[in-house]
């Protein structure tokens, strides 16, 4: 069974400048690794030290169970390993629900 989710990623409490660009870095290749870099647009403020990736439209998933621990240990592990100070803030949001 398919669902539909979107995605949102903050991470905050990065040094300015370098650092953030790093982390920007990291997260686009690693959403590249998992085929999801025309769902998920990653930006930066490197001036406040944040780095934000998200999904505009809903992403449809067959299997989310596994497939979303995956996603979201491997954001929190791809961030720590360029920045293990940062703070991670990773969320779905279940399209398909009633508001």
């Amino acid at each position: 069974m398919s669902i539909s989710v979107g995605l949102s990623l903050n991470v905050s409490d990065l040094q300015p400048g370098e650092e953030t660009a790093r982390v920007a870095e990291a997260l686009t290749a690693f959403l590249t690794e998992h085929d999801l870099e025309r769902d998920v647009v990653v930006s930066e403020d490197p001036s406040a030290g944040l780095v934000f990736a998200g999904s505009d439209y809903p992403i449809i998933v067959t299997g989310f169970g596994s497939w979303a621990g995956q996603i979201e240990q491997g954001s929190h592990d791809t961030v720590r390993a360029v920045a293990p100070t940062a703070k991670v803030d990773f969320r779905w949001s279940f399209e398909d629900e009633d508001d």
